[in-house]
């Protein structure tokens, strides 16, 4: 389709028009258009499966794939353990061969020549004593478990801050959803009324023409909140680890809860339940228990080993042996092996015990924040909603005067901006708080509406 421009448009009293058609244009093309779009993506998401907040948590718990990667790690620290455990114990081996040969070999037993022979042994060996090295081994696989149970814990919480700030963005956003479509509404009554006051004349071309613009930028940005809305739903499918499309439930609503605790008493809260800070100390203490061992390598080592062997030309074999021996070692020049182990370790340690005080700095400035945020937020939902009962009343106050012609359309235009953009910043303090909240909850490691 071609669109033509006349040029003696703009020499005629219609020019204004004209702009105003050129103006209207994008958004007349759009109100022909959206009303099919909007269907299409309300029918998208009525196609995803209605969840509670915690039905979402339990099934990101179990389907997380992040979450899941941290439990494989509880795994390998178990095994860790458990081969720390068999250092305590003594290793035994069985050994088996048999040869045949072409030339018969001379037996000194039986004065005679023998092209076969067997033979089967069974050794055994302890350590009895290699410093401190495998107790501290121990411990240190012991820590490693608890580590890694509580960096479990905290990736837990990590995933359900995830799960209900995306719970919460898509209620947030079918909310602005439902303030779009009232937007619309209002819009579409507004331009009735003018037409039928333009009839009577009552009202400018003009105002029609602005009313007409109202309505498709309300369209469009209808259009753009269901898009939105789509979008976080389908992050939420994501960070529960779905397979199907999930988005919140009707009845889902941005509840906000006041923090049952000060600052002081949150403070206290997490040095004791943080999972992070915990994981963190764990770490030190791992690390520390990895010195001790690289220190035992400057100690000797003794063991004992044992044996039992069968041996003969012919099968059973029938000459038995029996061995057992005490062995010592000491390794008086290694290359500064040791040296390098033992320094190796202590900078571990040193490593540990920075990252504990760095891990105890960020968890006081996250959740100071994040506390302040909560407060302003929940400050803020309270104005947010005097804001809208004010703004309702005001834009209620400025229709009935422009029907009296006492008000023109640029004031009902503005007090229709500000109704809809309170009722916008309404949904959006909910959600700070409903996210500040979550964030809370991920740093001390507990819910809020939890018994201490």
């Amino acid at each position: 389709m071609t669109i033509r421009h006349r040029s003696g448009c703009g020499g005629r009293p219609s020019a204004g028009l004209c702009r105003w058609g050129w103006v209207l244009l994008p958004a007349v093309l759009l109100a022909a258009v959206s009303p099919g779009m909007a269907e299409a993506q309300v029918q998208a998401s009525d196609n995803a499966r209605q969840i509670t907040v915690d039905e979402a948590v339990e099934i990101a718990l179990r389907r997380n794939p992040g979450l899941l990667q941290a439990f494989s790690a509880i795994e390998m620290a178990e095994h860790n353990r458990l081969s720390a455990y068999g250092a305590l114990l003594p290793g035994v081996s069985a050994s088996f061969s048999y040869s045949n040969s072409s030339t018969g070999r001379l037996d000194a037993l039986n004065q005679g020549f023998a092209a076969t022979s067997y033979s089967t042994r069974i050794n055994a060996g302890y350590t009895l004593f290699d410093g401190w090295g495998r107790f501290s081994n121990l411990k240190s696989a012991r820590l490693g478990v608890v580590e890694q149970n509580a960096r479990y814990r905290e990736a837990e919480f990590q995933v359900m801050q995830q799960v209900k700030q995306a719970y919460a963005a898509a209620v947030a956003t079918r909310d602005l959803v439902a303030v779009e479509e009232r937007r619309v509404q209002r819009q579409a009554d507004q331009l009735e009324f003018v037409r039928q006051q333009l009839e009577l004349g009552r009202a400018t071309r003009s105002d029609s023409l602005r009313s007409q613009v109202d309505l498709n930028n309300a369209q469009l940005a209808l259009l753009n909140a269901r898009n939105n809305a789509r979008t976080r739903t389908f992050e939420l499918t994501e960070v529960i680890g779905s397979e199907t499309l999930v988005g919140p439930t009707a009845e889902a609503e941005l509840a906000v809860t006041e923090i049952p605790f000060t600052r002081d008493e949150l403070f206290a809260i997490a040095d004791v339940s943080a999972p992070g800070l915990q994981a963190a100390s764990v770490a030190v203490e791992a690390a520390e228990a990895a010195v001790s061992g690289a220190r035992s390598s400057y100690l000797p080592t003794i063991s004992l080993n044992g044996g039992y062997g069968w041996a003969n030309q012919e099968f059973p074999p029938s000459n038995r042996s029996w061995s057992i021996g005490l062995t010592g070692s000491y390794p008086l020049f290694n290359g500064f092996q040791r040296e390098t182990q033992v320094f190796r370790a202590q900078a571990t340690a040193d490593q540990a015990r920075q990252a504990e005080r760095a891990a105890r700095l960020n968890l006081s400035s996250l959740l100071d924040a994040r506390y302040a945020t909560a407060q302003s937020a929940l400050a803020g939902v309270d104005l947010a909603e005097q804001n809208v009962e004010l703004s309702e009343e005001s834009l209620r106050v400025v229709q009935e005067r422009y029907q009296l012609g006492l008000a023109t359309i640029l004031e009902l235009q503005d007090a229709q901006i500000t109704f809809t953009q309170s009722e916008i910043d309404l949904v959006s303090q909910r959600f700070d708080y409903e996210a500040a909240v979550a964030t809370i909850e991920a740093l001390l490691g507990r819910r809020l509406d939890q018994q201490p």
